[in-house]
């Protein structure tokens, strides 16, 4: 295949308000009841870096590559670039596409495969991965 297929994922703009907001009160409640719990701000402050870390996907914009070389995922700074003969197995989703380098699925496959949240033109995408991984077996 030629060329390359690239999108942005943004789940807070993609999603409702209510959506969001609800998502981000979730976060400041627990961060709250962590410092209450505890009896500091610090632990409200730690509970709240780590949900954020946990929740940055949903936040902030995660930026896709799909090329001949492989799969260029770009998040808050940080790069992530895998080339397909890595991946030997990939799954379709209604949300995306999850791509693995085990043949069959294990308990491992979310530490070591890669989801890419579905573009606005999911089938395309569909298309552009089967080119280079395996469909998963039924």
């Amino acid at each position: 295949m030629t060329g390359d297929l690239r999108w942005t994922a943004h789940p807070l703009a993609e999603n409702t308000w209510p959506r969001s907001a609800l998502l981000g009160g979730i976060a400041m409640g627990v961060s709250l009841g962590a410092a209450l719990s505890f009896g500091g701000a610090a632990y409200g402050l730690l509970a709240l870096g780590v949900l954020g870390a946990a929740l940055s996907p949903y936040f902030f914009p995660t930026h896709y590559l799909l090329d001949e070389k492989g799969v260029q995922i770009r998040h808050l700074g940080r790069r992530q670039q895998r080339p397909w003969s890595q991946f030997c197995r990939a799954e379709f989703h209604p949300g995306g596409i999850f791509l693995s380098p085990a043949a069959r699925a294990s308990r491992l496959d979310g530490f070591r495969g890669c989801f890419l949240r579905a573009p606005r033109d999911p089938e395309g995408a569909r298309r552009f991965v089967r080119a280079y991984v395996a469909p998963a077996p039924h």
